[in-house]
C-alpha cells in the first residue's frame, strides 16, 4: 500500500511539474494531450501498475490537468485586472 501511494505522489509530481512546462498562451486541448502522455509515458517507463482502465485513467488524468491549469490560471497566472 505504502509504495502505491508513493508512487501516486510520483504521478502527481510530473503531472504538475508537466503542466507547468508545457504552458503557454493558446493550444489548451493540445497541451493537456501532451501532459497527459508525458505522464503516462512515466507511468509504463517507471512500471507503475494503476488499477483503473485505461480510458478511466485518461479521464481522470484530463479532469486533474483542467483542475490544476484552473488553480494555477486563478492564483499564480493571474492577468493584471488593475488596468
Amino acid at each position: 500500500m505504502e509504495e502505491t501511494l508513493t508512487a501516486l505522489k510520483d504521478v502527481r509530481f510530473v503531472l504538475n511539474t508537466a503542466i507547468v512546462l508545457i504552458e503557454h498562451p493558446g493550444d489548451g486541448e493540445t497541451k493537456k494531450k501532451t501532459v497527459i502522455g508525458i505522464v503516462k509515458e512515466f507511468i509504463k517507463s517507471n512500471h507503475i501498475v494503476i488499477p483503473v482502465p485505461n480510458a478511466i485513467l485518461e479521464y481522470i488524468l484530463g479532469f486533474a490537468v483542467d483542475w490544476i491549469v484552473n488553480w494555477l490560471n486563478n492564483n499564480i497566472w493571474k492577468k493584471d485586472e488593475q488596468k
